[in-house]
């Protein structure tokens, strides 16, 4: 009955911030950190409490830094996690160490989930639990982290409910956990009752499934599994995260033989400091330090040296489990190629960018003076926004995305949000000081536009701070699809991450007069697709200080994307009634996801058939890329992608909404008749 209990009320609190991240403004890395990032260098992380509660000073700081060398030797880089001044940092110097561990003078508070935003906010220092470390490692993406022993289910919890965060933590962190177990002050059989209900992996490290309990080798509890060695834990924790169950793992290391103690001495031991601590009515997250620190005085210091043994041994394996995965990930990575799309089609694209009613106006004449008259129209209103059609069309086509948008809460708000998919719309935000965008088309009697009006300004409440809460989506994104409506300081977050993760962006550029907008970010190298009109492209390259002569001939717009292509992988030129210009290294026949074994550049015009009796033109850009994002992310070669845009485009042209009532699926011709061309280049 406990357990039914604890874990009802456990999966309960779970689902509370399941979606949220920590702000990266928040997080401080040493340049070691980044370096090791950039060279992806094997990484273990490292917990903080150890210093600030774990040992007495100066001991605590002898045994961080002799940690952080256990895993250096190792060929790993130490990553120990801390709040210094209200600032959470990953990777400390010796200089932090020191400053943490001089408790009487830095003040250390033991800080776990519920404890983050009381340190940070009052600048604090804090020691980061189990579970305030696996929180930070999972939002930097350190796949393994070391400590001491778990926290887990309290003797007699059946009466206080004492049930360690960290349970829960290792529920939703993609994090291996390499400890000694759980602590033997637990309840070790409650503790893994909970683990499993949290679908936590456990397994001991070694021949034996008898479950280590920290000062001792073993609990008497079997688990499930045992691992072998570093290569075995690499492989399962690699596996662990191809599927991304996006909750963590628990391997138990034995500590070293010759610091063990007997089971039955420590657990009389054991006794005796649980009686005291009930005597002193010590509770919460004081019992832990406490007991650790009467145990070591009963045995007359020798848990202490146990424990030090201990950690070191469980750094010791750690590192060599990073340094298994980092050497995994890479030969995985190389028997790959050089996709820069992710292999698997199940990982859904994200687009981030406007929403907006569009206000459509059709005049019963081509010849339009400024000179104040009124002219008849008809008028029309329907959602749209360039991130919104292309949301709306890649659904129609079979590959709903996430959408990142914001709307204001008012009429044209509501229905805006009732035009997104139902599984794109949990990234939708409403701004409760913002009105909705609106854009006011105006089109002649022959369906072509001569006048936009907007107001726009809501698109700015896409903050860094609003991308920072749904980066977990970003990150698992095989593409990220980004429109113009953007600020720089957002375009440059979303780049940051994108490159950070690998991940390629495709960036729609709006309107001329922002289209260069990505290209001032110091990230825009992440940008691997771009779709500009010819003025647009002008703009581009102005601003990459690439020289050129504004002209219609095809040859010379060849010639300026070859030049882009240096800055920009893809450069899709889109012109109109007269087609799409393409330039890239590689062959029309080439998917854009494979390793591109001609690395000549070329520029492939692809001409659009005549078309009349149009009904409107407002969406057909944005259809387009819809239908080639779709066919992009099915690993089609360019003329496939550019024969389903074109099929896109041309439903859009007889629409009288942006995006037709109805598009297309996989088993149209158009994904697999390809589109005629001619080589400019």
């Amino acid at each position: 009955m406990f357990l039914r209990r604890a874990c009802f009320f456990i999966n309960r609190t779970c689902g509370v911030f399941a979606n949220r991240t920590v702000s990266q403004s928040c997080i401080q890395l040493s340049e070691e950190l980044k370096n090791a990032f950039t060279n992806k260098l094997p990484v273990v992380a490292l917990e903080s409490t150890i210093i600030t509660h774990g040992m007495p000073y100066p001991q605590n700081v002898e045994c961080a830094l002799q940690v952080e060398e256990v895993v250096r030797k190792q060929g790993a880089v130490p990553a120990t996690i801390a709040i210094v001044n209200g600032k959470i940092k990953v990777g400390l110097s010796e200089k932090d160490i020191n400053k943490l561990g001089d408790t009487k003078s830095s003040q250390p508070i033991k800080t776990s989930r519920r404890d983050l935003a009381y340190v940070m906010s009052n600048k604090k220092n804090g020691g980061t639990t189990v579970s305030g470390t696996l929180i930070v490692a999972n939002k930097v993406n350190i796949p393994i982290f070391a400590t001491g022993g778990i926290g887990g289910v309290h003797r007699d919890a059946e009466n206080t409910f004492d049930i360690s965060a960290d349970l829960i933590e290792l529920g939703r962190s993609s994090v291996a956990v390499i400890s000694s177990g759980v602590k033997s002050i637990l309840d070790i059989p409650k503790t893994l009752e909970v683990l499993e209900t949290q679908g936590v992996f456990v397994a001991t490290f070694g021949s034996s499934n008898d479950f280590p309990a920290f000062y001792a080798r073993d609990s008497g509890i079997k688990v499930p599994y045992s691992v072998q060695n570093a290569d075995e834990a690499a492989r399962i924790i690699r596996s662990n995260r191809d599927i991304n169950t996006k909750s963590g793992m628990l391997f138990g290391v034995p500590i070293p033989e010759e610091f063990a103690f007997d089971s039955d001495v420590i657990n009389k031991v054991i006794e005796e400091a649980l009686h005291e601590a009930k005597l002193n009515n010590i509770q919460g997250k004081l019992i832990t330090p406490f007991l650790l620190s009467h145990i070591a005085k009963i045995t007359e210091g020798k848990s202490l040296q146990s424990n030090i043994a201990l950690i070191k041994n469980n750094a010791k394996v750690a590192a060599a489990i990073a340094a298994a995965l980092a050497k995994l990930e890479q030969s995985q990575g190389e028997d790959k190629g050089t996709s820069i799309i992710g292999e698997n089609i199940q990982r859904r694209p994200i687009i981030i960018g406007g929403s907006n009613m569009d206000c459509s106006a059709v005049l019963d004449t081509d010849n339009i003076q400024l000179d104040g008259r009124l002219y008849p129209s008809k008028f029309a209103y329907s959602p749209g926004g360039v991130g919104r059609n292309m949301c709306e069309a890649m659904d129609k086509l079979g590959y709903s995305p996430n959408f990142l948008t914001m709307i204001g809460n008012d009429f044209h708000g509501v229905q805006i949000k009732s035009s997104i998919p139902n599984t794109s719309k949990h990234c939708t935000k409403i701004s409760q000081t913002k009105n909705t965008a609106q854009c006011i088309i105006v089109f002649d009697n022959k369906g072509s536009c001569k006048m936009l009006m907007g107001d726009m300004s809501i698109h700015k409440e896409i903050t860094p701070d609003v991308i920072l809460e749904n980066e977990v989506y970003l990150k698992e994104a095989p593409l990220i699809i980004m429109d113009g409506n953007l600020t720089l300081e957002t375009m440059n977050e979303i780049l940051r991450i994108a490159v950070e993760s690998n991940i390629p962006v495709f960036f729609e550029p709006t309107d001329s007069a922002i289209a260069e907008l990505p290209f001032k970010s110091t990230y825009s190298k992440a940008i691997k697709f771009i779709t500009p009109n010819i003025n647009e492209l002008y703009v581009i390259a102005n601003l990459l200080n690439i020289p050129y002569t504004k002209s219609s001939r095809l040859e010379d717009i060849a010639n300026l994307t070859e030049r882009v292509v240096n800055y920009v992988d893809n450069v899709i030129v889109t012109m109109g009634h007269q087609g799409i210009l393409i330039g890239r290294k590689g062959l029309a026949t080439d998917s854009f996801q494979q390793k591109v074994t001609n690395e000549k550049f070329g520029a492939r015009h692809y001409p659009t058939k005549e078309i009349t009796n149009l009904v409107n033109v407002s969406g057909a850009g944005d259809c387009f890329a819809s239908g080639f994002i779709c066919a992009l992310v099915s690993d089609k070669s360019e003329e496939i992608c550019i024969s389903v845009g074109f099929a896109a485009a041309e439903l859009a042209l007889f629409s009288e909404s942006a995006v037709p009532k109805s598009m297309f699926d996989p088993s149209h011709e158009s994904w697999s008749v390809p589109t005629k061309y001619t080589t400019i280049i």
